[in-house]
């Protein structure tokens, strides 16, 4: 399995290819914004909140539109998702709660 560098760096060079490297950080986010909301819609017909028929195909493809979207973002600001997972999941381990 590609560990966060690597995908971070697939990314990185799709997005040269097209240009897409250039994409300002706000429009990242407003992209993001709607994933959320594609994935939200998604687990509102799981819930059965929404009647239409839920797809665990399209809650997967929405989840990694998702993360293609932070990789890209973190790229954009330099930030090593490696390094912060592992960072993040030290404080993690310790937690005994939600608070």
């Amino acid at each position: 399995m590609a560990n966060l560098t690597d995908l971070q760096k697939q990314v990185s060079e799709y997005d040269k290819r097209y240009g897409w490297d250039r994409d300002r950080a706000s429009h990242i986010v407003l992209h993001m914004s709607e994933e959320l909301g594609e994935i939200s819609r998604r687990i509102l017909r799981f819930e059965g909140y929404k009647i239409e028929k839920f797809d665990q195909r399209e809650l997967a493809r929405e989840l990694t539109d998702l993360l293609y979207l932070t990789l890209k973002l973190a790229n954009k600001f330099k930030i090593d998702l490696d390094k912060e997972w592992n960072s993040m999941w030290k404080r993690y381990e310790k937690k005994t709660s939600r608070k």
